[in-house]
């Protein structure tokens, strides 16, 4: 009896330790910029899914709940804003770094919008941008604990 206790213990820590690691989506209708993003989290320890489109993304979203996403602001199928919005109806309670080659102006009028509706912005990046910044914010996610 002892060792079936012991035996559960066990396996309930795997599934802890599991569900604990930060996993993060990158919305961006670039593959290349998604996969950049995507190397650069996975090699500190994230899990992550990549979305090229908004709708694809709201699936992931809804299949996971992510600790963390990477969202460019502008996708053909769906405006930034938009997604953020799409996001507070759902109570949404990763953090998000937004990202998009307009100039810093619109991610932050957008990070502006998200805060008003209670969206957690972590940071914003300009591209093209430098790794260090992007990694600057994974870190924190890390760092937070975010799962």
């Amino acid at each position: 009896m002892r060792n079936s206790g012991l035996l559960f213990d066990a396996h309930w820590m795997v599934i802890m330790t599991e569900t604990l690691k930060p996993s993060l989506i990158v919305i961006d209708d670039d593959p290349a910029m998604a996969n950049i993003i995507g190397h650069a989290a996975v090699a500190m320890g994230i899990d992550v899914r990549i979305a090229i489109s908004a709708r694809e993304f709201m699936d992931l979203y809804q299949d996971s709940e992510p600790s963390a996403i990477v969202m460019d602001i502008v996708v053909p199928d769906m405006d930034g804003i938009e997604m953020l919005e799409w996001l507070a109806d759902r109570n949404c309670h990763a953090a998000v770094i937004l990202m998009s080659g307009h100039g810093k102006y619109y991610t932050r009028t957008a990070a502006h919008l998200a805060a008003i509706k209670g969206t957690e912005i972590l940071g914003t990046l300009t591209k093209p941008f430098e790794l260090e910044d992007l990694e600057a914010l994974l870190r924190q996610i890390v760092g937070a604990g975010k799962a």
